[in-house]
């Protein structure tokens, strides 16, 4: 090879990485829904598409679920935590569907529980080919002494949220 080409070849490398470098940053960055996305991968598993509410009284509520994408096998079920007793029908739909934007709502029976109990609404189905679930509670009354004064060992996470530690029950 000639001299000529020894000095052509390192200036065609570079104008070829730095074309490389060019229209790598020209690609369409990620769109807010991709973000989205991303973050809540980290931050735990999706969850399904709903939106529940309970609208509590004494020995009653009305639950409402907003369904923001369409769903088919769906069950809805309700439970008791800390002495709240269901005594209506615990499944409230199972297998059913619901187009997207659908409220469907729903009358439950309790017998609360001593001091603070909660409500425990339970939404599972297929949402857009992928089956998810949401779980959400709602506290009924105000906490006794002892509630307040929980046994468990107060603790904060890697990321500053709030842990209890309970104590295993040995049944």
């Amino acid at each position: 090879m000639n001299r000529m080409s020894f000095a052509v070849l390192p200036g065609f490398f570079a104008l070829l990485a730095l074309t490389a470098c060019s229209s790598a940053a020209k690609s369409t960055p990620p769109s807010a829904n991709s973000a989205a996305t991303t973050e809540q991968a980290v931050h735990g598993k999706m969850e399904a598409p709903v939106v529940v509410n309970a609208q509590l009284e004494q020995s009653s509520a009305r639950v409402t679920v907003r369904f923001d994408a369409p769903a088919t096998g769906v069950r809805v079920s309700v439970h008791g935590l800390d002495g709240l007793t269901v005594t209506s029908q615990p499944t409230l739909a199972d297998g059913a569907s619901f187009p997207q934007a659908t409220t469907a709502s729903y009358d439950v029976a309790f017998t609360r529980g001593a001091g603070r109990s909660h409500l425990v609404v339970s939404v599972s189905g297929e949402f857009k080919g992928a089956q998810r679930t949401r779980v959400s509670t709602f506290a009924i009354g105000t906490p006794t002494d002892a509630q307040r004064s929980s046994n468990a060992t107060k603790a904060e996470g890697a990321n500053g949220e709030r842990i209890k530690v309970m104590p295993v029950d040995p049944q």
